[in-house]
């Protein structure tokens, strides 16, 4: 712990502030909605209104019956390649709706 008046470097309290639970949820939340945008391109995100990611379960919303059924077909495939491009295994599972 600090005292008062004691310098610290800024990195190193940017990262002590973002490795709080409650902000490194909500960080690894964009990260893989920005890695599904990345991953799916733009003619499957326009058919897409709602992407979340909690505990290890990417939530995906669809506007059309006939992508969900394509995309069910292609679950672990998406799965792979979300995980590589976010460097990490974040996601598990995939609920799409």
């Amino acid at each position: 712990m600090s005292k008062r008046g004691e310098l610290k470097n800024l990195s190193k309290i940017i990262e002590d502030v973002f490795s709080q639970k409650h902000f490194r949820i909500g960080i690894d939340n964009i990260r893989v909605q920005d890695a599904w945008v990345k991953t799916m391109g733009d003619n499957i995100q326009k058919y897409t209104y709602k992407v979340y990611y909690k505990r290890g379960i990417l939530y995906v919303k669809l506007k059309s019956s006939v992508l969900k059924e394509e995309l069910n077909f292609e679950k672990a495939k998406i799965i792979k390649l979300i995980n590589k491009e976010l460097g990490k295994e974040y996601i598990k599972e995939m609920e799409l709706s």
